[in-house]
């Protein structure tokens, strides 16, 4: 085999390692923006809106990020899905097939506003189709047999 040749056949093993290294990690990253990665994890907080701009959106992310703590004591995630504008799952990107499938599991309709407490069994534990008082979504998690367990071992950081 000629210098010219072998060196052909190198660039194109390369190409396929980096083909398949890439299409492996693209692959585990489209996993992770799954709600089912969150089984007895996390307590995803789903939040349906019309575009990223809704004000009710801009509202309840400002709430969020007030109790922060809070939030992230109670093992929550935030998902964010949009029909304009980028659908979110714990900061990762979701295809915007991902959330529509989300949209019809849920019976959300397209200009609708709703957010959903979904519990780390999988099950919708609150829908509201307004602004959440995460102060009543924080108490209705208090109130689960799973987080009386949590808190008994460990006590609250806020």
């Amino acid at each position: 085999m000629t210098m010219v040749a072998k060196r052909g056949v190198r660039q194109l093993a390369l190409l396929l390692i980096v083909l398949v290294t890439s299409t492996f990690l693209g692959s585990a990253t489209a996993a992770a923006a799954e709600l089912d990665d969150y089984l007895w994890e996390r307590r995803p907080l789903l939040v349906f809106a019309p575009t990223d701009r809704d004000p009710r959106l801009v509202e309840t992310l400002s709430r969020i990020e007030s109790s922060r703590c809070d939030f992230g004591d109670r093992d929550m995630v935030l998902g964010l899905m949009v029909n304009e504008g980028s659908s979110t799952l714990d900061g990762q990107e979701v295809n915007p097939d991902e959330a529509q499938r989300l949209r019809d599991q849920y019976a959300i309709g397209e200009s609708a506003f709703s957010v959903l407490l979904i519990g780390k069994d999988g099950g919708q534990k609150l829908r509201v189709d307004e602004v959440p008082d995460l102060s009543a979504i924080y108490d209705l998690i208090d109130g689960m047999p799973m987080r009386s367990r949590e808190t008994s071992a460990n006590p609250s950081r806020c």
